[in-house]
Parts: structure tokens; sequence; C-alpha cells
């Protein structure tokens, strides 16, 4: 059964499902857009049965205590610093790293920025960085079309909006 915790990082508080033994091999595992944790849960289950030690936070943004108001404050190295934080209070100095959608471009960052505390990485959903770009370079892509929802994202008040969404 998966443990719930609450990671302090900094001035953050990160809740997290945590699950199998503090020896076994670490695996942390991002969760997209709009999940949580929630996402992973009978994966960090599978996981622990495995002889993995598997964790999976709310990243920033979705834990209550990591809720920050200023924009600047969810820069992509600042959410990769988030990752290599939480492993560190884990006790994990290199782990295997699972991202799907938001989680995936997150986890492809981490690879980018410290390889070397990667094991391996898995990309659910989202390509490589380079392929990403290209296929929205091309507005005749299918990835372009099926990107569209991130502008509207990005959009002043898009979570006001998307929280009052109608029906």
């Amino acid at each position: 059964m998966a443990e719930q915790l609450q990671i302090q990082v900094g001035s953050l508080v990160f809740d997290a499902r945590v699950a199998g033994p503090v020896d076994d091999t670490p695996v942390l595992l991002l969760h997209g857009f709009p999940e949580t944790s929630l996402e992973w849960v009978a994966q960090i289950e599978a996981l622990a049965q495995a002889g993995y030690r598997a964790a999976t936070p709310d990243q920033r943004g979705y834990s209550p205590g990591a809720r920050p108001a200023a924009v600047g404050e969810y820069h992509r190295d600042k959410l990769v610093q988030d990752v290599l934080d939480v492993a560190d209070a884990l006790g994990t100095a290199r782990f295997h790293l699972v991202g799907h959608d938001w989680g995936a471009l997150v986890a492809w960052q981490v690879a980018t920025t410290a390889p070397d505390r990667l094991l391996t990485i898995r990309c659910i959903s989202v390509p490589h960085p380079d392929a990403l770009r290209k296929e929205l370079s091309d507005p005749s892509s299918a990835q372009y079309a099926a990107s569209a929802h991130v502008e509207l994202c990005a959009a002043p008040n898009a979570g006001a909006k998307w929280l009052n969404r109608a029906g």
C-alpha cells in the first residue's frame, strides 16, 4: 500500500505517494496535465512488488503547499530542480525517471540538465524535445494540431477559465 508523504523542499511542500522498501532501486514518476500523483497509484504498487522504491510527487502547482503565485516560479529550471530536490529529500542519488505528458516534458529537461542523476528515463506521450520542436514548427503536422491546447493554457486567467468551464 502506498504511503502518503509531505516532502519539504525549501519553502515548498510537495505531497507524494511512495511505495516499496527504502533500500530498493528508486523510481520517480511525474504525472501529466491535469492529473496528480493519483495517476500512478497502480504503477507504484506494481513497481514496489517488483523490487523498486517508487515515488510520485504532486508537482509544482498541484501540491497545495507548492503553488507559488508568480508565473516565473514555474520556469522549467525550477521544475527540474524540484525533481532533483525531491529525489534528494528521499535519499535518492540516482534514480529511474518516468514522465507522462507534462511530466514527460519535465523528465526530458531533467535528462538534459542532470543526466548523471538518472539510471534510465521513460517518457510517455511526449517525444524528445528536438523531435517535438520539429513537428511544432510545421503547421500541417498532426502534432501541431494535437498541441493547440497548449496556447490556451498559457492565456491569461487560463486556470480560472478551465476551472469555471461550462458542462
